[in-house]
């Protein structure tokens, strides 16, 4: 049986990696460990190909770098680092006082993310938020190799949101264009840190975390 949530009820969907997670160089620093045990290089060619790829991409285009060597990929020893790096992994600035307001605003807030379900269960824990959130959807965990149309309809879905007023942060407007199909109403985070950062008139850009929750006042006030 689907959750009865309240008519009124406002919806927040926050991705965390380069949003809500100081994330982007915890990776780099992983990934050239990880390269480190087949003696790779984590060049800037490898960096920015990694970029362009999801989670199932990427862990299979190092498994054929680790082929090339006549070496297995060390998936549990990656996994193992990971695990650790998140356990360590800050938050972007101003982030736990924009989800502490908007908890306190009663949004319900949801997790987001094309990153694996344990590894943000990690991270929102060993940085005090994960009490705020309602649920942590993982594309992965669900079955799907990237935040796609199916993925979307199946958290609105299984959270029965599909009449509810939602809200999601994001740092990639591809993703915010495939959430748009469905109401979901988009606001980029822009980051200079991100390689991919693309900043669109179609959505609401925010450089700074605290900008938020005002962004959603004022719409929902229009």
């Amino acid at each position: 049986m689907l959750p009865l949530l309240p008519k009124n009820k406002t919806v927040i969907f926050l991705d965390l990696d380069g949003v809500i997670f100081d994330s982007y160089g915890l990776w780099d620093e992983v990934i050239e460990k990880v390269l480190a045990i087949a003696n790779i290089s984590y060049t800037q060619t490898i960096k920015k190909h990694l970029w362009r790829l999801n989670m199932v991409e990427a862990q299979a285009y190092l498994s054929a770098l680790f082929a090339k060597e006549n070496l297995p990929y060390p998936e549990k020893k990656t996994q193992q680092l990971l695990e650790g790096a998140y356990q360590k992994v800050s938050l972007m600035p101003h982030a736990v006082e924009m989800i502490a307001d908007l908890a306190k605003e009663d949004f319900l807030i949801y997790a987001v993310t094309s990153n694996y379900d344990d590894l943000a269960k990690i991270g929102l824990e060993s940085t005090g938020v994960l009490q705020y959130f309602s649920g942590i959807y993982s594309c992965i965990a669900l079955g799907f190799p990237d935040k796609t149309d199916e993925f979307y309809r199946a958290v609105l879905e299984i959270e029965g949101l599909s009449d509810k007023t939602i809200f999601y942060l994001e740092d990639s407007t591809r993703h915010l264009k495939t959430a748009q199909k469905f109401g979901i109403q988009g606001v980029y985070l822009s980051n200079t840190d991100n390689p991919q950062d693309n900043q669109e008139q179609a959505f609401c850009t925010i450089r700074h975390l605290k900008e938020f929750i005002t962004i959603v006042k004022e719409e929902m006030n229009d």
